[in-house]
């Protein structure tokens, strides 16, 4: 192998060649051409670069052989042939060998990054190249629905495909409800971390934007009317009207006889509530005890937080389900009350099988839990 250089003095130039090994170590041999001879033999070098170079260039551009779009994960830890070996199965690269050239070449072997990538049909070499060296990764989502307890929540994120680690349980009403981002390999442990960090917002921001005549002494108590309006509700727009009624049941001392509360302390998991479940003492059963549960028994979202914090302004103590269960009606008085039960069971009976209605008679609450806790405000 050997190494040249080029010295030029009075229009005439040297080209020398520096022997590395073999005979002559060291020896350097000089050859004399006129500058224009070199100039020549200069540009058809140039050339030959240009021409080889321009070569690979225009092949890393070409369309690839992928006829479909594709999904490739790449695990952490794999090296540029494992990583080019699973794009030439996944028909995303021809040959692996140019992927490995190139790389390798580039010097970009150590900037692949693991994760989840999506291939479009005719990606180019060039194109796949910088996708794994930008990491540009797929999102993966998981959706916690609002109202929903800790013990769903973090089941939900224990079944999300790729994932890793596990979650440890919070307390009741921490995770904020939303759909969530995620690469994937993410951590569980992080993505609960971003829903319970959302959650601490999400609350400080109601709790700053509360009325602060409402008798709340602290943002936990807040979170845990919320998570019964959430469970109460059937829409969002009438949550600040079921807040103002348990507000108003608090300042007159009355009992919140919510039916979720029940459930939750009873860990019933269906929505059948029985009259004797509302008589079994345990602290969530609000037909006992006054004032609010221990705990919350849910995890709300942004629209009961904000009800809770800004809630309506009626005189409305008592609430029963439509019979279209879209909606409640809302009464000041008993007696109101008490008609509103009977025209919603009048309406509610036409419909039901007859089995349904034996369990009626029997005392045997049937409806949605929204339904049942409104009939059952009786005091």
């Amino acid at each position: 192998m050997a190494g040249f250089f080029v010295r030029c003095k009075v229009g005439v130039c040297t080209v020398g060649r520096l022997l590395v090994w073999g005979r002559g170590v060291g020896q350097t041999v000089g050859m004399k051409y006129s500058t224009g001879t070199l100039v020549v033999v200069g540009i058809l070098v140039l050339g030959l670069i240009t021409a080889v170079t321009g070569g690979v260039g225009v092949y890393m551009a070409q369309h690839g052989p992928l006829e479909a779009p594709v999904k490739v994960i790449v695990d952490q830890g794999m090296g540029v042939r494992a990583i080019a070996s699973r794009l030439e199965q996944a028909n995303v690269i021809a040959h692996q060998d140019a992927f490995v050239v190139m790389v390798k070449a580039t010097g970009m072997a150590g900037t692949l990054k693991a994760g989840e990538y999506a291939f479009e049909p005719g990606i180019s070499l060039r194109a796949v190249v910088n996708k794994l060296a930008l990491g540009d990764t797929e999102n993966r989502s998981v959706t916690i629905p609002e109202g929903w307890t800790v013990k769903q929540a973090i089941d939900r994120l224990e079944a999300v495909e790729g994932l890793t680690g596990h979650a440890v349980r919070p307390e009741e009403g921490k995770i904020f409800p939303d759909t969530y981002a995620f690469r994937f390999g993410a951590d569980r442990a992080k993505v609960l971390e971003t829903m319970t960090s959302r959650m601490e917002k999400e609350l400080a921001d109601a709790w700053a934007a509360r009325d602060t005549t409402l008798p709340l002494k602290s943002p936990e108590e807040l979170l845990i009317l919320a998570s019964i309006v959430q469970k109460e509700a059937a829409n969002d727009d009438e949550m600040p009207m079921i807040a103002a009624v348990f507000y108003n049941r608090l300042n007159k001392g009355m009992r919140l006889q919510s039916d979720p509360t029940v459930m939750y302390g009873a860990e019933l998991d269906g929505d059948r509530l029985k009259r004797k479940d509302l008589t079994e003492p345990h602290p969530f059963n609000t037909y006992l005890f006054a004032g609010l549960p221990p705990t919350p028994i849910s995890n709300p979202g942004r629209a009961a937080l904000m009800a809770v914090a800004r809630p309506a302004r009626t005189e409305a103590i008592f609430f029963v389900a439509d019979p279209s269960l879209t909606m409640h009606v809302f009464s000041a008085t008993y007696e109101e009350h008490k008609r509103n039960v009977a025209r919603y069971w009048k309406d509610v009976k036409k419909t039901l099988q007859p089995k349904a209605v034996a369990n009626v008679i029997e005392g045997a609450l049937v409806t949605p839990t929204n339904v049942v806790s409104a009939t059952a405000k009786e005091i």
